[in-house]
């Protein structure tokens, strides 16, 4: 290659830098010089990693046992100590997946689930639920503003609670699917949910779907 055409192919990659940068939101233009432009390489903002709010393994209790509540009809409880009561609720049998099932619960029971540590939601984030359902069904989740009180877990899991029964609550989009024994991943939109810190919340009943959670988490996803 000739030095003028190494030369221009340097130029070449300059301006495709700079304009990739602008598009990615990092300010440059195509006058800069090439060593001027690769640090800027390093302001490109970076994907928001998942946030797992449960997710099924032999260390379950110990990862979530105090970040995951219930409310039943006994009142509120933290993942460990409910199952301590009903246990088929995250047993190793099951994987230590979260199971509303019906040896424990007999048939229609409710039962509230609330992940009390907050995490941020933003137009490009999801929610992700990896389960398995008996039955498609009509499903509720809610996203909870942040309280900045200082609560406790178990505050935060009255509040959760209390805020979905008074209807201050933020209702997603949600149902369960038929899964035929099999996990699906679904991902659940939050584009019209305001940017925020929320408590994720759900609903489910020991009926015919009577769903097995492997787990819980919070996606960037972009296209």
């Amino acid at each position: 290659m000739s030095i003028g055409n190494y030369l221009t192919a340097l130029d070449e990659q300059r301006d495709s830098l700079a304009r990739n940068l602008v598009t990615m939101g990092v300010q440059s233009s195509e006058s800069e010089k090439l060593n001027s432009l690769v640090p800027k390489v390093l302001q490109i903002p970076q994907t928001k990693p998942d946030v797992t709010l449960f997710r099924a393994s032999i260390d379950a209790l110990h990862d979530y046992g105090e970040s995951v509540y219930t409310f039943y009809n006994d009142g509120y409880r933290s993942l460990a100590g409910f199952t301590e009561s009903y246990p088929h609720f995250c047993c190793e049998e099951n994987g230590y997946a979260i199971y509303y099932n019906q040896p424990d619960f007999n048939w229609g029971q409710t039962i509230y689930t609330m992940c009390v540590e907050p995490v941020h939601i933003s137009s490009n984030r999801k929610i992700m639920l990896s389960y398995k359902s008996g039955a498609t069904d009509i499903g509720e989740m809610w996203l909870v503003p942040k309280n900045n009180a200082g609560l406790s877990s178990a505050e935060t899991a009255r509040y959760i609670y209390e805020a979905i029964q008074n209807h201050s609550a933020i209702s997603v989009p949600f149902g369960w699917l038929g899964t035929v024994g099999n996990y699906v991943n679904v991902l659940h939109e939050c584009s019209n949910i305001p940017s925020g810190e929320y408590y994720l919340a759900w609903k489910a009943i020991t009926d015919n779907t009577s769903p097995m959670i492997r787990a819980v988490k919070v996606v960037d996803v972009t296209f």
